[in-house]
């Protein structure tokens, strides 16, 4: 059983090495939010617009300073948050000052928005609450069952949707998704072409998992063990194969705290 300091130690580290990873890739692609990018105000200024009026504090013409200082503060408070050996004061104030810039970031940027960004905001202000408050407290470890009760809640969710899918049930939508442009693979998208089988098996093992993870909170360690490794087996596959490397860090962030939840709940 992990105690509350471990396990939000350890969730600090694997979120805070998700944060680094995601804030270094956004700091190389800044210069596409420039007047001549990809992103640039104009272009900013009609999406903002076509998701419900003008956004008055958006950053304009000149703010890409603002936005580069906001992603290097983002980086140098990932990386301190996996520093050890610090006060539990400190590792509060990194997780907010994060958790305050994802959400400008998320004002400011409405491309490339996935469930990790969730999860991480969900993880974030678990562990900010967590290192507030005092030891002593009995309420210390509510941020840790926050963060396992929306993980556990994410998994069954997303199984749930999967099943309600044709495509799912019938074991050709891996095929389709690795087929595509943006998540393809064409070498394992040719692989599930040529045998369908293989396509409907894993299907069906991820909605398996992802349906039943819920009994990890509850799970004896015979059961618990593999279900936590069939997770990261599941957002491995999905980072190598389809690219959503956040997802790794952001979902495996959260197992420390189903692992000190597990060890309350099976204490009692």
């Amino acid at each position: 059983m992990l105690t509350i300091e471990t396990a939000a130690r350890i969730t600090a580290i694997i979120v805070g090495v998700g944060i680094l990873q995601g804030s270094l890739q956004l700091l190389l692609s800044l210069k596409e939010f420039g007047s001549s990018g990809l992103f640039d105000w104009n272009s900013r200024q009609v999406t903002a617009r076509s998701h419900g009026g003008s956004r008055g504090w958006m950053v304009g013409r000149t703010g890409l300073v603002s936005l580069r200082i906001v992603v290097v503060a983002r980086i140098v408070c990932s990386i301190a948050l996996i520093i050890p050996f610090q006060s539990n004061l400190l590792y509060a104030l990194y997780a907010t000052v994060i958790l305050l810039s994802s959400l400008f970031l998320s004002y400011q940027i409405r491309y490339g928005k996935d469930g990790s960004n969730q999860i991480s905001f969900i993880i974030l202000a678990g562990l900010a609450f967590t290192f507030l408050i005092p030891p002593s407290s009995p309420f210390q470890a509510v941020g840790l069952y926050f963060i396992a009760a929306q993980a556990v809640f994410s998994y069954f969710a997303a199984g749930i949707s999967k099943i309600s899918n044709a495509q799912w049930r019938q074991g050709s939508a891996l095929q389709s998704i690795l087929n595509t442009a943006t998540y393809g693979h064409p070498t394992a998208a040719a692989v599930l072409l040529r045998r369908p089988w293989l396509g409907g098996f894993v299907g069906w093992s991820v909605i398996v998992v992802e349906i039943i993870f819920p009994v990890a909170l509850v799970a004896p360690p015979g059961l618990l063990v593999p279900l936590l490794f069939a997770g990261v087996m599941l957002h491995l596959a999905t980072a190598v194969l389809i690219g959503l490397d956040t997802f790794f860090w952001a979902f495996t962030a959260t197992f420390p705290a189903i692992i000190f939840v597990n060890g309350v709940l099976l204490a009692r």
